[in-house]
């Protein structure tokens, strides 16, 4: 039974390549997978993010641990910490972090 089937031919009707995700989509997936880890209560830096990405979700190309990094960073999930919040000046972060903050009140004068 087993025998007589082709896996070749198996594995290409399983396996459908779909399009490559937008920028949009891998900030959104990335912030979502170290969301669901922070709540499991596992570790969720750059490198269990992105190896969840690869095995559970099978995102394709997968984004390289740095670039999970910075994502990570620009939405203010670094440290422990679940998101950016109101009112808060987060001078302890690098330049590329600050400037996406949502909240972030700009000084003038």
């Amino acid at each position: 039974m087993w025998s007589e089937v082709d896996k070749d031919e198996l594995m290409k009707e399983q396996w459908v390549p779909s399009e490559p995700f937008t920028k949009q989509e891998i900030d959104k997936i990335v912030v979502s997978v170290r969301l669901e880890l922070y709540n499991k209560a596992v570790p969720c830096g750059p490198k269990s993010v992105r190896k969840t990405m690869d095995t559970i979700y099978h995102v394709h190309p997968l984004p390289s641990e740095r670039t999970i990094a910075r994502i990570l960073t620009r939405y203010g999930l670094t440290y422990g910490r679940t998101g950016w919040y109101k009112g808060e000046d987060p001078d302890w972060l690098p330049e590329s972090a600050r400037r996406w903050n949502p909240y972030k009140q700009e000084v003038s004068g």
